[in-house]
């Protein structure tokens, strides 16, 4: 390729580079939550299942009551979404079909409304906001403590004792995410 050819590529990845990474200082809002809050245990044994040396039977039944586990922690989940990022005030919404084509509203890519930052700055969570984020989390956590008993009846008692470490250890993971969840964040650095 020559040169003439090459510089607009480089250009263009660079371009996409920086549009693509920001620093967390750029971004609106809090940081999302640790993945390891959404990962069920039943989602951990299958994950780990040769380390369990789980048969195909016993998959399709975890996998059977993995999927019955998230459907039951689905609604919470989206509630707890909702206490996280609570919506704006209609104020700050773009007007109903701004951006669309024939319309006076900016555009974006896609025809989609340009983005447009809040004018308000995040606010940091209520204690009500806390509480709620709390007892969502338990009724979770208490889902799953149910499914993983259901489950730990399809297992030998080698499985059990192998299933019960990696379940303590993921349990012991989210203790930790949830005491970094609630201690308040550091302030950006210039």
């Amino acid at each position: 390729m020559s040169p003439r050819h090459l510089v607009p590529w480089l250009l263009l990845v660079g371009l996409m580079t920086a549009c693509a990474s920001s620093s967390p200082a750029e971004r609106p809002g809090r940081s999302p939550p640790p993945a390891i809050l959404f990962q069920s245990p039943l989602a951990l044994l299958l994950e780990h299942h040769p380390e369990l040396v789980l048969t195909t039977d016993q998959l399709i039944q975890l996998g059977q009551r993995e999927e019955a586990l998230d459907a039951a922690n689905r609604p919470l989940r989206e509630e707890l979404r909702r206490v996280w990022y609570p919506e704006a005030p209609p104020a700050d919404r773009p007007p109903p079909g701004a951006g669309m084509p024939g319309r006076n509203g900016p555009v974006g890519l896609g025809g989609r409304p340009a983005y447009r930052a809040s004018p308000r700055a995040p606010t940091p969570p209520s204690e009500e906001g806390l509480k709620r984020q709390q007892a969502l989390l338990q009724a979770m956590e208490d889902n799953e403590t149910a499914a993983l008993r259901d489950a730990e009846g399809l297992l030998d008692e080698t499985q059990k004792v192998k299933a019960r470490e990696l379940v303590a250890k993921q349990r012991e993971e989210r203790l930790r995410a949830r005491e970094a969840m609630q201690a308040p964040e550091p302030p950006p650095a210039p």
